[in-house]
């Protein structure tokens, strides 16, 4: 870690400068302490003289004062120092989680495992990260250790000729320790531990608040006028909780209370008056040793206090340094999670020419399940697509249409059997060539929480500045009339990830639309646009990586691409999908039958995880089994 963080521009010189800086400040408490010690010896020369040297008086004054001013400028210099190197480490190390979780396939990435390894290696600080976290530790913990060697070397000195100096030290120490120790008591138990409620009222208030919060809920509960019986239900079942409502920390914390009375905690304190008991008994036998000894109590008080507060900033941070070096660990083991789907060796295709006459697609004998589920997508399935075919999977919901084509890609590996492409068994192919050579669109289609440009240039990542590439893009999507209608155009964002924030004025509601006007503030989001119009921006995106690219691509596959388009819509679609795809291969999966399927060179029908029926339309319905009776049910509903 601390290789890497030198490695990043100008940091080798701010991180020298912050552990000057902070060595500096380390010395400064012990400095001061020894200007506090010679206050003794102008109070130990009042006694005996009963004169003051007013010229030292004046120096430790001044050098006292001076110990004040730079702590107070070296902290300041540190603040400045931690932004710029905090703000280059958080860069340095958000590219690094970055890249690390983009490279992980989609059943790594789907892994629970996965998932909490990921949120263990984020910082759950956005203010900081873990390494900058660890570096201040470490730094921290030299400083402490040099702060608490100095001030114990000083404090043994100034008090090695005082009367009862060390024992008055020692019992201060004595009582702070305590008090640490017995207020170190550890939140839980400490090893191996887990929590959980039973209490299902609690259990459904949560559930219940957690409905009303989240914004994926509004619209059905507005229009299911589910806000009198949700409000009720809530009161029903906090009424139910009573006094045990709250979190596992709020149980804990109370749990934790109930241990605090013990007979130990009543030996505080008489620890706490013993320096006070010494100190009246010195002054009753030697009364003339007053002045001297209350300046020593005085010193050894304030003294204890910095030393202890500073020791207990050292063992606090000693104790965690272990979380830090854990946390520095799963920062870098989370660029090294092996992917599920292991990478090919052969390049492909080895003429990048033959891409314009497609890509011919073979399964056999394949079968597929899930992650995590006992229910097979696809079981023993065996068909071959020809180069250059327009070949149509049409089927229920649920049927393996969508698993066919994801096998197609190698999101996933089959369980059993091979998938051939041009031939080549599709895991011996370099993956990056493989993804290259096609371009897919997918039934859960998603959006980036980009601007409209950026969703659709993302497709073809080489031209993804391109405006007149993504113009055309979206012109062959359908998309680039309603896009131009929007008030920012192809600069309009699906998601702005950055929301704007408004003053809070209690008891006034303010409306801000004049404000946001003059400031040249946009809402910047597409919130009135149809499911049809969002995915025919998907459509764009992989027009922009099939047909706007030259011969890069041989298959293309898309995945009930219509399911959101109106019939003169997808009609238009197909017609250009047609007229556009060339001789490249072309796969649509969809449980409607219409146009399409009249002009498909091969028609997979599946139900139920297998292929049922295979053949042209004109052969699938002459054959009258279950392609032709779904053609007619739904044939029928246009007669």
């Amino acid at each position: 870690m601390i290789k890497d963080i030198l490695s990043i521009p100008s940091c080798s010189f701010y991180l020298s400068a912050y552990l000057c800086v902070e060595l500096f400040s380390s010395l400064l408490p012990a400095i001061s302490l020894w200007f506090s010690g010679q206050l003794l010896s102008i109070v130990q020369a009042a006694v005996e003289t009963r004169s003051i040297d007013s010229h030292l008086l004046i120096r430790v004054a001044a050098g006292r004062f001076l110990c004040q001013a730079a702590t107070r400028i070296s902290r300041h210099v540190k603040s400045r120092l931690a932004h710029p190197l905090n703000s280059r480490i958080k860069q340095y190390y958000s590219v690094h989680t970055f890249r690390a979780m983009a490279r992980l396939d989609a059943p790594t990435f789907d892994d629970p495992a996965v998932q909490r390894q990921l949120e263990d290696s984020l910082s759950p600080n956005s203010r900081s990260t873990i390494a900058w976290d660890a570096v201040t530790t470490a730094l921290h913990i030299l400083a402490t250790l040099i702060q608490l060697t100095s001030q114990l070397s000083v404090l043994i000195s100034v008090l090695r000729h005082q009367r009862d100096g060390p024992l008055l030290a020692l019992l201060s120490f004595a009582h702070s320790l305590y008090e640490w120790f017995s207020s170190t008591s550890p939140f839980v138990k400490p090893g191996v531990w887990a929590a959980t409620t039973k209490d299902q009222d609690y259990i459904k208030s949560e559930g219940l608040k957690r409905t009303v919060i989240d914004p994926a809920h509004r619209n059905e509960i507005v229009a299911g006028g589910m806000s009198d019986h949700l409000t009720h239900t809530y009161k029903a079942a906090m009424d139910a909780v009573a006094d045990r409502a709250g979190d596992f920390f709020e149980a804990a914390t109370i749990h934790r209370m109930y241990g605090r009375l013990s007979i130990s905690s009543f030996l505080s304190d008489p620890l706490h008056q013993l320096p006070q008991i010494v100190f009246t008994l010195r002054a009753v036998q030697h009364p003339a040793s007053i002045p001297l000894s209350l300046a020593s109590l005085t010193l050894i008080t304030q003294t204890t206090q910095s030393f202890t507060l500073t020791l207990f900033n050292f063992f606090d941070g000693t104790s965690s340094i272990a979380d830090k070096l854990s946390s520095i660990r799963k920062l870098y083991e989370v660029g090294n999670i092996p992917n599920q789907v292991l990478d090919g060796t052969l390049p492909f295709p080895e003429d990048q020419s033959s891409l314009l006459q497609g890509l011919s697609i073979q399964f056999i004998d394949v079968s597929f399940k899930y992650p995590g589920s006992e229910s097979y997508a696809l079981r023993h399935v065996s068909f071959k697509i020809e180069k250059g075919q327009l070949c149509v999977i049409v089927g229920a919901n649920g049927s393996g249409k969508s698993t066919v084509l994801k096998l197609a890609t190698r999101l996933y590996d089959p369980c059993e059997g091979t998938i051939l492409i041009d031939g080549l068994d599709i895991r011996t192919l370099k993956l990056s060539d493989l993804r290259r050579a096609i371009s897919v669109l997918f039934q859960d289609y998603t959006h980036f929480p980009l601007s409209i440009k950026d969703n659709i240039g993302i497709g073809n990542p080489a031209h993804a500045s391109d405006l007149e590439k993504i113009r055309k893009a979206a012109r062959l999507g359908g998309a680039e009339d309603f896009i131009e209608r929007l008030p920012d155009g192809f600069d309009t964002y699906l998601e702005r990830p950055v929301k704007d924030h408004y003053s809070n004025l209690p008891g006034r509601t303010v409306d801000y639309s004049e404000l946001r006007d003059v400031a040249g503030m946009s809402t910047g989001e597409s919130k009135g646009l149809s499911g049809g119009q969002m995915q025919r921006i998907a459509l764009s995106r992989t027009f922009m990586r099939s047909l706007v690219s030259e011969p890069n691509v041989g298959l293309l596959l898309f995945d009930e691409p219509s399911a959101s388009l109106d019939p003169t819509a997808e009609h238009d679609l197909f017609e250009r999908l047609r007229q556009l795809r060339g001789n490249k291969t072309m796969v649509f999966s969809s449980h409607r039958f219409g146009n399409l399927t009249r002009h498909a060179d091969q028609i997979l029908y599946m139900n139920d995880s297998v292929i049922v029926e295979e053949g042209t339309h004109d052969q699938l319905v002459k054959q009258n089994g279950e392609y032709a009776r779904i053609w007619m049910l739904q044939a029928r509903a246009f007669l």
